[in-house]
């Protein structure tokens, strides 16, 4: 599905830039075996990722004809497509608001698997992460509170989706939604911390201050 959406967005996306445009390569590896999608394909993936999630939360909460079982698992399959797609984008988002550019997106292991815990770790070093790529020089030459605003956004826009998703699911009665907002709030604490620690976005935005 992801290979099919990245192909038609790059299609789609070449037929109107061609002429004023360089291409970019749609799906292809880095040397740390990353998969890489041009911007436009990444873009356009992540925000149908992130309208598909919602609208699968929502749905979740329709009892109709629907089992107990079936709507938990249509609740945690939207909550798990809004954790994966919500946060490169909104790197790129604000960074691009801020007046940073971006080269590329990757698809892989989490950027920064060794903040976590030994088993956590392994996990986070083979789940699909989308990240969003800098160009050096826009970085570079970015005031400090806007590289700060760019690296926190990620982590802040996942807090921002998941729990209103959980929220959502809890006070529509969802099957599932109140023990799914306790494990928001307990996840996405350990999140954050592990994001403190070096190599994470909460430290690079403490960072961009100390340059």
């Amino acid at each position: 599905i992801l290979a099919l959406l990245a192909k038609h967005c790059e299609r789609t996306w070449r037929r109107t830039h061609l002429n004023t445009q360089p291409k970019e390569p749609m799906h292809t590896s880095d040397r740390s075996g990353r998969k890489t999608l041009s911007l436009a394909a990444g873009n356009c993936i992540q925000v149908i990722g992130i309208g598909l999630g919602s609208a699968l939360v929502w749905f979740s909460a329709q009892a109709g004809a629907r089992t107990s079982a079936e709507r938990v698992a249509i609740l945690l399959a939207g909550y798990g497509v809004l954790y994966f797609t919500t946060h490169a984008l909104m790197h790129a988002l604000i960074g691009r608001l801020l007046g940073m550019r971006f080269t590329h997106y990757s698809v892989g292991g989490s950027t920064h698997a060794s903040a976590y815990p030994p088993v956590l770790r392994q996990v986070f070093a083979h789940l699909p992460f989308f990240a969003a790529h800098t160009d050096r020089h826009s970085l570079a030459a970015a005031h400090p509170a806007a590289r700060a605003a760019m690296y926190l956004a990620g982590i802040l826009g996942t807090v921002l989706f998941c729990t209103a998703a959980a929220l959502f699911a809890m006070r529509a009665g969802v099957p599932g939604g109140s023990a799914l907002f306790v494990f928001n709030g307990i996840w996405l604490l350990s999140s954050l911390i592990a994001e403190w620690r070096l190599g994470g976005d909460v430290a690079k935005a403490i960072g961009a201050f100390a340059r």
